[in-house]
Formats: C-alpha cells, sequence, structure tokens
C-alpha cells in the first residue's frame, strides 16, 4: 500500500468517518512481526505526534459514556502504553488521565479475570506500577487538599511487593508545613477483617538489634507519640498480640505503655507474668499467686492492716489505737491498755509499703500499722521520751507516753521510740513492737 501524506494546512491532516458499530473510523495495522528498535517510537500501528504544547500525540474523545482511548493486546500483549523517554532528554509522564467529574477516575485499572495467577510474578493486577528510580514509588498517589493519596477497595484493598524496598508507603508532609493527614490509613467495616494488615512470611531470624522481622513496624519522633497506638472506640482491646511473643516493646524509657482511662485497665494479664530488672508500678491488682525469686524492696517503712473503727473522723494518722467495746477500733483514753493494736499509718513522711485486708467491707476504717516504723502521737508531759523508751498508751487522747511501769506495761506497749521528746504533745518515729 502506498504512503498517503496529507499536509491539511490549518485543517485536520486526516479524518476517518464510519457509521458502522462494527467498524473503526481510522484504522492504522502494522504486520512486521520483528521487534522493533527501542529506542525510537516506531513499529505502531497508529502513531501520533504534536507540538502542540498542552495537545496531546494521540487524543480520544467518547460523546457520550464510552471510553475516549482503548488498546488490546492481542494475544499478551499491553493494551495501552504510554512512553515518554525522549533521546538524551528527561521525558514527561508515561500515562496522564484527567478527569473533572467526582464521580469517575482519571485513571481505571480493571482485571476480568477470574483465575488466580499462582505465580510469584506481580501480575494480575487492576493497575501495576514499576520504577527504578531510588527514592521514587511503583505507584504514587497524592491529594491535593485533605483527600486520599491511594485508596484500595477489595479483599485486599492495596498491595505492594519490594524486592528490597517498601511494599507500600504512604507519605503526607505537605511542603513548608506540618498539616498533614495520615501517612497511611486502613478502613474496613468488617467485623473478621483489619483495617491495616501485616505479614512476614520470612520463617528466618533477622540476628540483629535493628528492629526488623516484624508484621508492622511503627517509629515516630513525636517527643509524646508513639511508633504504634491502637485505640478502640467501644470497649475492646487498644493494642492485641498473639504468638510467642503477643506484644514486644523496647524503649530507652519505656517498652510497653499502657493508659487505662475512667474504671479501665492498663494492662491485664491472663497467665504468669516474668519480670526481669528494676521495676516500677502503681496500683497493680492480681488474681492468683505471687512468686518472687529475689528481693522485695519496698521504700515505706511499715506493714498496715485495715480496721474497721468507731468514728473514722477522730482516727488522724499518729493516734494510738485499742478495741472498743463494740470490737472496733477507737482511740486510747486510758494508760497501759492491753487492747491496744498500734497507731493509724501514714503520719509525717511515712506510708505504708502492705496494707492487709483491704476490701468494701471495711472502706470506711483506718490503715493500722503493726510491724515496722511509724510516727505516733505521744504526751511528753507525763515524762520525757528518750531514744529506746518503751512507748504504751496514755489517759491523753490517742496519744502514747513512756511506758514507765514494767508490770502495767506487760500486753500494752506499742513499740520502742526511735527520737527523743523531752516535753509536751508531738509525734516520734517508733518501731512497733506489740508486747
Amino acid at each position: 500500500m502506498a504512503t498517503f501524506t496529507n499536509a491539511g494546512d490549518a485543517n485536520d491532516g486526516i479524518v476517518g468517518t464510519t457509521k458502522s458499530h462494527d467498524r473503526n473510523g481510522v484504522n492504522g495495522r502494522n504486520d512486521d512481526t520483528t521487534a522493533r528498535n527501542a529506542a525510537t517510537p516506531e513499529g505502531n500501528g497508529v502513531f501520533g505526534t504534536t507540538k502542540v504544547p498542552d495537545g496531546a500525540g494521540v487524543f480520544g474523545l467518547h460523546e457520550s459514556n464510552g471510553v475516549g482511548v482503548a488498546g488490546f493486546g492481542n494475544p499478551t500483549g499491553i493494551g495501552v502504553a504510554g512512553i515518554s523517554t525522549p533521546a538524551g532528554a528527561k521525558g514527561g509522564d508515561g500515562v496522564l488521565g484527567v478527569t473533572n467529574s467526582e464521580h469517575r477516575n482519571g485513571i481505571v485499572g480493571l482485571n476480568d479475570s477470574t483465575v488466580a495467577r499462582v505465580t510469584a510474578e506481580p501480575g494480575g493486577n487492576g493497575v501495576f506500577g514499576f520504577s527504578q528510580v531510588p527514592d521514587g514509588a511503583g505507584v504514587f498517589g497524592s491529594h491535593g487538599v485533605t483527600g486520599i493519596g491511594v485508596a484500595g477497595l477489595g479483599l485486599i484493598g492495596v498491595s505492594g511487593g519490594s524486592f528490597n524496598g517498601v511494599g507500600v508507603l504512604g507519605v503526607s508532609k505537605p511542603p513548608g508545613g506540618t498539616g498533614a493527614g495520615d501517612g497511611v490509613q486502613g478502613i474496613t467495616n468488617s467485623p473478621i477483617r483489619n483495617g491495616v494488615y501485616g505479614l512476614n512470611e520470612s520463617t528466618d531470624k533477622h540476628g540483629t538489634n535493628d528492629p526488623g522481622g516484624n508484621g508492622v513496624l511503627g517509629f515516630s519522633n513525636v517527643t509524646d507519640g508513639t511508633g504504634v497506638m491502637g485505640a478502640h472506640g467501644r470497649g475492646g482491646h487498644g493494642l492485641y498480640g498473639t504468638g510467642g511473643f503477643g506484644v514486644t516493646g523496647t524503649g530507652t524509657q519505656i517498652g510497653v505503655w499502657g493508659i487505662g482511662k475512667d474504671a479501665g485497665w492498663a494492662g491485664y494479664f491472663t497467665g504468669p507474668i516474668n519480670v526481669t530488672g528494676t521495676s516500677t508500678m502503681v496500683d497493680v491488682e492480681v488474681s492468683g499467686n505471687v512468686s518472687v525469686g529475689g528481693d522485695i524492696r519496698l521504700p515505706d517503712r511499715d506493714i498496715a492492716e485495715r480496721f474497721e473503727v468507731e468514728g473514722p473522723a477522730t482516727c488522724m494518722p499518729g493516734t494510738v489505737m485499742v478495741i472498743g467495746d463494740s470490737g472496733a477500733l477507737t482511740p486510747c483514753k486510758r494508760p497501759y491498755d492491753k487492747r491496744a493494736v498500734g497507731v493509724v499509718s501514714g503520719a509525717g513522711a511515712l506510708r505504708a509499703a502492705i496494707t492487709l485486708g483491704v476490701s468494701a467491707e471495711v472502706a470506711a476504717g483506718a490503715n493500722i500499722a503493726l510491724i515496722g516504723t511509724a510516727y505516733c502521737c505521744v504526751d511528753a508531759d507525763f515524762a520525757p521520751i528518750e531514744i529506746g523508751d518503751m512507748v504504751t498508751t496514755s489517759d491523753t487522747f490517742g496519744h502514747g507516753m513512756k511506758a514507765m511501769d514494767p508490770m502495767r506495761s506487760f500486753g500494752a506497749v506499742i513499740g520502742k521510740a526511735l527520737a527523743p521528746l523531752p516535753s509536751g504533745r508531738g509525734m516520734v518515729p517508733i518501731l512497733l513492737t506489740l508486747q
């Protein structure tokens, strides 16, 4: 067939029209079966070129709701290929899709096959992107306002593969600002699926101190932020892990940090707990046994027990207590009272290290120091108190005094003074020794 050339001047160079839905307005065909020179844009059925800055080499327009440009690869080729690699220069976008409809897409990729690919090759995709740029991306999505850069819908919404880089990377950092959104966000409305799912199929140890080998890794430089944070809006688990190590945290300050709001638990454990090293805990409740292989070191000074008391308002810390007629404790009011039990814990700078008998039934009671060191209210007007003196009850309400009568002191001594009080009323630390 002869070559047809039409300069066209200011009109269309070639116009092809047809009224048949089984024919084409313009049909270009190349019957050569040999591979072309990849450095030149030859070997095409139809090739278009333009010098118009905002024009297109080939442009397709559908006047209804059809397809502007369509391509078919027969049988296993590429339906539509966009290439921008001018010799000796950097090209533009290979394929650019543009729409101004909020219901349509700039580019749509569709794969109608219903057969599993069953290979490690990255096939079977609606859209596939590949890049050799070191800091580039195979597929990159960006939203110009506050929407989503890349969104995926399906059994697997977004899937990414990399030989040694990053399978899926989400970045949200607008130039010159900090008002960015989430780097990656996963959403599902299924009770049996996950918003974000991370899988590492390697069966080898990574063998280094680097944080590798994880299904999901989170990292943050925000001072009060977290690498990975989980929150549940309806009372479920914020963060949940199963496996050899369900949840592992490593940090120079806090490895794993849990915060319980209202009546919730900061941490909840079912089964044995092993704590190695120094541990600082506040409000820990254990239903079961606690086994300790080393020392228990408590900074506070006494062991107390919760008792029911008569008139809790009168039982201030340091008050000397005796057993009342009702069986509840009451402040002492006579000397050498053999019903003495101890002093109310918590006076001065001394606190109870362990408190026994704490329950809802004795919530209105008082913690009585039984063993250790506690501050005690004393009256030194009966006799000056010196270090080492035995302390017993007195007829000053809730105060002790120096025990001077050995016979009457038997069974009425509450402790031994660790500091002097020459006269008057005050508090001195005593070593609790009921005898």
